[in-house]
């Protein structure tokens, strides 16, 4: 009698554990995955174009991106041979020029601490970039696999060279060079270079490190262009340039 009635118990709890997991997962087949995050839009603009200039939009397909058009975080931007993209911000007006054979992705997202600036972030795949940031902006960053560049107002060239090394020549102002081994100050009329197996390091320019490109592009002129902001309010941005 005592046997069946041990019997009885474990057959009555296991039926009970049986259900609770059911419930559980069925619990778990109706939770909803977590939403992704809103993507920042309109954070920069295409201001001009030489030869062949591309983004891969929001399908995922590569297309030609003329003057004026919008660029939302994450959008990629590739030049082809003989071309160039300039491309402005649209909260500080911070320029950034790419060149022929290059690669890069947009980044940004708007900070309210900051009054709604950018700040911004270039994943840079391959090529090279011509860059001039607005003085007492939000963060800007450029991100390679050997090493990253956080500036704060200053004009600069930034280069990966074929041997996977990311070098800055800065112009004006002061770039910090960061990589897992350390870092380094580079000034004006100095060059930084990181490299993928040691700590970055910075020395004056040399005539031959010394690239002029940026300054190639002709033309010159005005363009407004409509936006909407971080608030979701249209805005005109009123941008000169040469």
């Amino acid at each position: 009698m005592q046997k069946l009635f041990f019997i009885l118990c474990l057959l009555a709890l296991s039926i009970m554990a049986g259900a609770n997991f059911s419930n559980a997962k069925d619990g778990a087949s109706d939770a909803k995955p977590a939403a992704a995050p809103p993507v920042e839009k309109d954070i920069a603009l295409v201001l001009k174009t030489a030869g062949q200039v591309q983004i891969n939009g929001a399908n995922g397909a590569w297309q030609n991106a003329p003057k004026g058009t919008r660029l939302n975080a994450g959008t990629q931007v590739r030049t082809g041979s003989e071309s160039l993209a300039a491309i402005v911000f649209t909260d500080d007006k911070s320029l950034l020029k790419v060149r022929s054979n290059s690669q890069v992705a947009i980044n940004g997202k708007r900070e309210t601490s900051a009054g709604g600036r950018i700040a911004k972030t270039i994943a840079m795949q391959f090529g090279e970039l011509w860059t001039k940031v607005t003085k007492g902006t939000a963060s800007f960053r450029i991100e390679t696999p050997s090493g990253v560049a956080a500036v704060k107002g200053t004009i600069f060239y930034a280069i990966i060279t074929n041997d996977g090394k990311f070098m800055i020549v800065c112009l004006d102002g002061l770039v910090e060079l960061i990589n897992q081994f350390g870092k380094a100050l580079v000034k004006a009329g100095e060059t930084g270079i990181s490299s993928p197996d040691q700590a970055p390091e910075s020395h004056p320019t040399t005539p031959d490190e010394m690239p002029n490109w940026a300054n190639d592009s002709e033309g010159n002129g005005d363009m407004e262009i409509e936006f909407q902001d971080g608030n979701g309010q249209k805005k005109k941005l009123k941008i000169r340039y040469q």
